[in-house]
């Protein structure tokens, strides 16, 4: 399996790229959703290892954004 990154420069094309994507049976990721899930797993799995390492209030401003 392939990944392609494209970044349409008006919404107009992005929803032109997202019909043709699910038309062909190709799964749309929303890239700054999924780097935010992945930021903030990270910083889970760090504070499960050393509580220390990530506050609370990080978290909660983390989630806020």
């Amino acid at each position: 399996m392939e990944t392609l990154v494209i970044e349409p420069k008006t919404k107009a094309d992005a929803r032109l790229l997202q019909s043709f994507s699910k038309r062909i049976g190709a799964q749309v990721i929303d890239a700054n959703e999924w780097l935010e899930d992945m930021a903030l797993g990270r910083l889970i799995e760090e504070g499960l290892k050393d509580p220390e390492f990530v506050s609370r209030d990080e978290v909660m401003k983390f989630l806020e954004e």
